[in-house]
């Protein structure tokens, strides 16, 4: 039986709640049975072990909930796994006694080791307030409590020899699918597609080879956001794979943080069905509380939440960045989308000694935010510090929840000196390196193939520019943002019908005296018109020539350039707003020259204002890679046009015909 019948199997156990859960609540009821399945069947041999360890406990008097949690790793031991069961039943055992069904299976649940029930009160999505009865009592209540244990125990088999660890993750996954699907949640929300994580584990990994395998090596992974745990357990399985076919002893740690409840309870739960205790994987919001704060990483790898916004977070992660030795001091992006905090937050767990970081992001991270935001800043940071090795574009159509176009980041805080203040661009968004899918899964409708991702792996392990790649050097991003001002020209007429027009807030005694004056009228530029006021012994004050200019001057092209002091031309000279400019120079472009080039031809009187200059960040990679696409010639158009013209015309002469042989077979008949 292969993955995805197996999980269809057990997802079909909810026609037994049809009807009686609402369809947003069946999870509730196949989430949690398909872990304890699953479990029974792990555990299954493993009773008469712990029950003699129970006995033993009993003859020592050590009989309370906290004395049997405090033997954990005897027990483990004895059951062989990182979990056990002190029940003595099974969910086979239960069904044989339905009139104690309730209470046995109260029993049974509290029976696990501490790290289940931990997990098991967490499929609750109830946080604190979680009781294991929550598991069964209503189904108990709505007397399905028989059917539903009888149909995972009779029909569904997870017996480690029929469905081995990797293919019990998939099944996970899969369920996981169907549950989310139903209520139209898109699935990607919680896990990566395989392809796209074998992709990033080889690409983070590649390289590493002489760091990670030699004989007692302890490495650690680390996903920030890890979803169900597919990113770190395939990333481990990797490594575990490797290492066995070079005969070394690896040692994979694994640690994650993930923020809901549920999924939280099916990572943790897959990491220990798979042989390890998962005391690395921790519930909650990794932007508030860092649940591994003093903590740094050998790997890190994460597909964040794409364009999520965090307000929710915003005052907590706001204060922490005002700490300049915080993960969140090099820069804060919009509240409208946090992509770039978990980028933030993995970058400040490298380790000193050396960590490789590989982040999945649609396209907002590349340029969202211009020259001093934090978007920027952010980037630059990475360049800065020379962290950023590569970004690999990604095609559309890759993702179970969305369609759009997507990039792999890759960070290395130990870059070989070919790679120093480098970063590889590579354009792996072609048909040649993906391959269509059967049967669309969500938006997903296509696949990296083998081939693709071997030669993604081969362009980055070359790390050179060629057909689909760029090699670009880290200045290439950086660009000067600097301001262009030109100056206010103003011409002063009809001074008296100006100041009849205004707000009588804004009229005063020193702007009626001006038009009192007989020939105030009269057409002047700005030096004329402050020398007319000179010679008629008005005096002048900053705010009188502010409220002149503002006033009673027009912007004229063809006036002269107006001074801040008037009748001194050594004055500064008064900048017109509306014709403030903006341009973004590359860092290898020489800005003076530049000017001249592109400013000056065109506004010979415009002038740039250095004090103001803004040192900017951004990955193009889409325009760096654009390749011009002709536009079809219009004879080709215009053939397709009378082609389209001709089948209509056929089309409706068959029309035509048809109604005339109608006509005709019904005027026999008659």
């Amino acid at each position: 039986m292969t993955a995805e019948e197996l999980g269809q199997m057990i997802w079909n156990v909810k026609e037994l709640l049809r009807n009686v859960y609402d369809n947003k609540d069946v999870e509730d009821v196949i989430l949690p049975f398909t872990l304890l399945r699953r479990l029974d069947c792990v555990l299954v041999g493993s009773e008469s072990r712990v029950a003699a360890n129970m006995k033993q406990l009993e003859e020592l008097g050590q009989t309370s909930q906290e004395d049997i949690d405090n033997m954990m790793p005897m027990l483990m031991d004895a059951a062989g796994y990182k979990f056990y069961n002190t029940s003595g039943l099974s969910l086979s055992k239960l069904i044989t006694v339905p009139a104690d069904l309730t209470n046995n299976f109260k029993t049974y649940l509290e029976g696990f080791s501490p790290n289940i029930r931990e997990i098991l009160k967490n499929f609750t999505g109830k946080g604190e307030n979680a009781s294991l009865s929550d598991i069964f009592l209503n189904l108990a209540r709505k007397n399905l409590l028989l059917q539903v244990t009888k149909a995972f125990v009779l029909n569904i088999d997870l017996s480690p020899d029929k469905v081995d660890n990797h293919m019990m993750g998939t099944v996970f996954e899969i369920v996981i699918r169907y549950a989310k699907e139903s209520v139209g949640i898109g699935a990607g929300q919680f896990y990566t597609p395989r392809d796209i994580v074998r992709l990033m584990t080889e690409i983070t990994l590649l390289g590493q080879e002489d760091k990670i395998y030699q004989d007692g090596k302890i490495i650690s992974v680390y996903d920030p956001c890890c979803g169900t745990g597919g990113i770190l357990t395939l990333t481990k399985d990797t490594i575990e794979e490797t290492a066995k076919e070079r005969r070394v002893d690896v040692t994979v740690n694994l640690f994650g943080q993930e923020l809901n409840d549920k999924t939280y309870a099916l990572c943790k739960s897959d990491i220990i069905m798979k042989g390890d205790e998962a005391k690395g994987i921790a519930v909650g919001d990794t932007l508030l509380i860092d649940e591994f704060r003093d903590q740094k990483f050998n790997f890190m790898l994460a597909n964040p939440p794409y364009g999520v916004d965090w307000k929710r977070e915003y005052d907590s992660v706001s204060a922490e960045a005002e700490d300049k030795n915080s993960r969140f001091a090099p820069g804060l992006p919009d509240k409208s989308d946090g992509q770039l905090l978990f980028t933030l937050h993995m970058l400040h767990k490298m380790d000193p000694k050396g960590s490789r970081v590989g982040i999945l992001s649609n396209g907002s991270p590349l340029f969202n935010g211009g020259a001093g935001s934090g978007w920027s800043n952010i980037r630059k940071h990475m360049l800065d510090n020379d962290l950023l090795d590569a970004i690999i574009a990604l095609p559309g159509g890759l993702f179970y929840g969305t369609g759009i176009a997507t990039y792999l980041w890759i960070f290395d805080n130990k870059k070989p000196e070919s790679h120093k203040n480098k970063v590889l661009l590579i354009n792996a968004a072609k048909d040649e390196y993906v391959q269509p899918m059967r049967k669309n899964l969500g938006m997903k409708n296509i696949l990296v193939s083998d081939y693709g991702r071997n030669e993604i792996c081969r362009i980055y392990h070359a790390f050179e520019t060629c057909d689909n790649a760029k090699l670009m050097d880290k200045d290439d991003f950086f660009y000067t943002y600097i301001t262009v001002e030109r100056p206010l020209r103003l011409i002063y007429k009809d001074v008296k019908t100006k100041y009849a027009a205004l707000d009588e807030k804004k009229r005063s005694e020193a702007l009626a005296n001006i038009v009192a004056l007989n020939d105030i009228d009269t057409e002047r530029t700005d030096a004329e018109f402050f020398a007319y006021l000179e010679s008629k012994k008005i005096k002048t004050t900053a705010k009188l020539i502010k409220d002149c200019r503002t006033f009673f001057g027009e912007v004229s092209e063809t006036a002269p350039e107006v001074h801040v002091i008037p009748l001194d031309d050594s004055s500064d000279l008064v900048t017109d707003t509306n014709l403030r400019d903006y341009e973004s120079i590359p860092f290898k472009t020489d800005i003076q020259e530049y000017f001249q080039n592109e400013v000056l031809r065109f506004a010979p009187d415009a002038w740039m204002d250095r004090e103001k200059d803004k040192i900017g960040c951004e990955f193009p990679i889409s325009k760096l890679f654009y390749e011009y696409q002709p536009l079809r010639s219009v004879e080709d158009i215009l053939a397709d046009i009378r082609a389209l013209e001709e089948d209509e015309e056929q089309s409706i002469q068959s029309l035509i015909n048809d109604c005339l042989l109608y006509t005709s077979d019904a005027a026999d008949e008659a």
